[in-house]
């Protein structure tokens, strides 16, 4: 168990993920992501749907037209206060100025402020100091509960995202309101509801619980969060009715916009300037920016909606919350490239991958919950990337190891040939394998269950593991030497390793028997490999069965991508046909069978329907047969095997004209038809299958890959 454990800590994909999360959780932390975390906020708040105008507010803007109406900014006392005595008069709950009015503006200052100090409904404003301008006071002769402050905080980038409710001011402060302006406008509508802290510094309103911002949460890393602030969720770009100064004064609105609302009033001309960068702003010109008043109703909508009507606030991941979401999301990127090796299968899957990311984020989002969405669709990329090239570092390092022992393997064969061709002494010679009874145990752990098949090259058994759990089945090559003097033992036994080695590294491929062992035992040679239940395809490719084209593609597709893989490590099988090709049970998939080097320990006798030294009649290519195998060798076998299915013909029945054309005569007395004339098969198929069949091997198609593409384009409807 402890083994399986390690064994699985140092996969690839644990490592990468895990080295991308520590170093991208860093810079988050380091606030380099935060810019582009704000941009996706801005970007989420935009794309979620518009639930329509709050009902409970109503904005009375000072528009352009007002200006020219009135010829004067700021409004004259007497404006603002015939402005107030029209709205009263249609009973509203609470009426918020968002104008200053901290300086006499005549005609009309003084009965202004005494209609400040006679009413209960009005809200006044004021503004702290900060580091650029002193504070802006009330009107004077207001009272404290009678005015809230305007300030907003923005981001580094001018955007205002968060709601500012609670300030600690100076005692000195000439703005001594601790309460924002949308703060006291919320509570006089909720009948003035008196706030309570927790010991946890969390502002209570009525049942709903007020968090405070911090420093990092959600995209944010180290902001200024002084004061109480939250997360500002804005309802949508136009969340209220609006309507201007000069209606309402000339009595051209309905009272039901007023009655028991919140009537706030402020400037809406861009002139003004009192205009700022929200998440709706798609640039930095003015027409894009949400008026000041307007934002103040978005700040009292959200408080009477989370208090009323239950809508969640913002929420954040804790900070280990935020290491395990980003290591889940890596992770899933060092799995995904270290199961998928097809660049286009791997590029669609990490796509797939990173839309689910976006698509949780944002469902995430329209329920109330910020987290991180940049740094876990870093460590997905850093984590995919970083397998990728590890993956080929691997590879390319196996097929350097392989290319070692191809290069070997060669010089041993052909030392093996020059054995058996030299002297001519039969003395060694070796007589037929006997066949092994039922529950023969070799090399003390494989009882040997039924034979599977012979040939020149040894027999195949079915066993039982004796020694794993389970006594799982798996298949026993006996393999016996052509000769058993100790010379040609010792350069089998090194051609016998060296194929093994092969056979290990090319059984990481689901489509290639894994080896699971190979000994020596008695001067005779055994490998052991992995048992893949199905049937061989010698049993659908039968002589006077033909199948349909379809069904060919199908086919050659199949085994292109496995000989895809054993080419790129630059291995030849050397003997593809029809009983070497397993179609597994398990998902009708084509496996490759019985890698055929290993046969050079037999002698090189030719038999007219079995295997030759390193190949099947047939099947192998001319360069072969002369002991010169090239990787498009197996390509030319696969394209037999594709004339054979579609034609139900074997291939020992075609004969090359002089021409190198494949032809049929059928008997002795028909005439040569060449191959693709024998019956209605396409043109598109029938030239693929002749390139890759092709005399010269400088003719024929020089890798899958190629054949692949060849095959994908008959498929295209013309």
């Amino acid at each position: 168990m402890l083994a399986k454990v390690k064994s699985f800590l140092i996969q690839p994909a644990i490592i990468s993920s895990a080295i991308a999360t520590i170093l991208l959780f860093g810079i988050q932390r380091l606030g380099i992501l935060e810019p582009i975390e704000l941009k996706v906020f801005d970007r989420m708040i935009q794309m979620r749907g518009n639930p329509g105008l709050d009902p409970r507010i109503l904005v009375v803007g000072v528009t352009e037209k007002d200006l020219q109406n009135f010829q004067k900014w700021p409004l004259s006392g007497e404006i603002i206060d015939k402005l107030f005595t029209k709205i009263e008069q249609y009973q509203p709950r609470v009426i918020g100025l968002d104008i200053f009015r901290d300086l006499r503006v005549e005609p009309g200052h003084d009965k202004l402020l005494q209609h400040f100090q006679k009413s209960d409904r009005i809200i006044s404003v004021c503004k702290h100091s900060d580091s650029l301008n002193s504070p802006t006071p009330p009107p004077a002769g207001t009272q404290i509960e009678q005015v809230g402050f305007s300030d907003v905080v923005a981001d580094t980038d001018d955007i205002i995202r968060r709601n500012l409710l609670l300030i600690q001011p100076e005692s000195t402060s000439a703005c001594a309101t601790p309460y924002s302006l949308s703060l006291q406008l919320a509570l006089r509508y909720l009948g003035n509801i008196q706030p309570k802290f927790s010991a946890k510094k969390e502002l209570q309103i009525g049942n709903t619980i007020f968090k405070p911002l911090q420093s990092d949460s959600g995209g944010y890393q180290k902001v200024d969060t002084n004061g109480f602030q939250i997360l500002l969720n804005y309802r949508s770009l136009n969340p209220v009715k609006l309507v201007t100064v000069s209606e309402v004064l000339a009595n051209q609105i309905d009272p039901a916009l007023v009655k028991d609302k919140i009537v706030l009033i402020g400037s809406t001309a861009p002139s003004i300037k009192d205009i700022f960068n929200t998440p709706y702003s798609a640039n930095q010109q003015d027409n894009q920016k949400m008026p000041g008043v307007v934002v103040q109703a978005q700040m009292v909508s959200q408080i009477l909606s989370a208090v009323v009507n239950k809508q969640p606030l913002f929420w954040f991941f804790p900070e280990w919350g935020e290491v395990v979401w980003i290591w889940v999301w890596s992770l899933a990127g060092g799995i995904i490239a270290w199961r998928i090796q097809h660049p286009l299968r791997l590029t669609l899957g990490s796509g797939v991958t990173l839309t689910l990311l976006l698509l949780i984020n944002y469902i995430i989002f329209t329920q109330a919950g910020w987290i991180p969405v940049v740094s876990p669709a870093l460590g997905l990329i850093v984590a995919t990337g970083s397998v990728v090239a590890y993956s080929a570092f691997c590879n390319k390092r196996e097929q350097e190891k392989i290319a070692r022992q191809i290069r070997e393997q060669e010089r041993t064969i052909k030392l093996l040939q020059a054995l058996l061709q030299g002297d001519g002494n039969t003395d060694n010679d070796v007589t037929a394998i006997p066949l092994f009874e039922k529950d023969t145990l070799l090399n003390r752990r494989y009882k040997v269950t039924e034979p599977l098949g012979s040939g020149g090259f040894g027999k195949t058994y079915l066993a039982s593991d004796t020694q794993r759990p389970g006594n799982p089945e798996c298949v026993v090559k006996h393999l016996q030497p052509a000769r058993q003097d100790e010379e040609f033992l010792e350069v089998a036994r090194r051609l016998f390793k060296t194929e093994g080695e092969i056979l290990e590294l090319l059984g990481k491929s689901d489509r290639i028997p894994q080896l699971l062992a190979y000994f020596e035992e008695n001067q005779q040679f055994y490998l052991v490999q992995q048992f893949i239940p199905g049937h061989s395809l010698s049993e659908e490719i039968k002589s006077g069965k033909r199948l349909s084209e379809a069904q060919v593609i199908d086919l050659l597709q199949d085994v292109l991508r496995v000989l895809i893989f054993v080419h790129s490590h630059h291995v030849i099988h050397r003997d593809i046909k029809p009983a070497n090709l397993i179609r597994r049970q398990q998902d009708n998939r084509l496996v490759l069978i019985d890698f055929g080097a290993v046969k050079q320990i037999q002698s090189q006798q030719i038999e007219d329907n079995q295997s030759i030294a390193i190949g099947t009649a047939g099947y192998a290519p001319p360069e072969q047969l002369l002991g010169h195998p090239r990787l498009n060798s197996d390509i030319y076998a696969l394209g037999m095997i594709g004339i054979e299915a579609l034609t139900g013909i074997p291939p020992r029945q075609f004969q090359r004209n002089p021409h190198g054309a494949l032809i049929f005569k059928g008997d002795l007395h028909a005439d040569a038809v060449i191959w693709c004339k024998l019956d209605n098969i396409s043109e598109k198929l029938a030239t693929v299958l002749d390139k890759m069949i092709a005399y010269d091997y400088i003719q024929r198609y020089q890798s899958a890959e190629e054949v692949l593409q060849s095959l994908e384009s008959v498929l295209l409807p013309l």
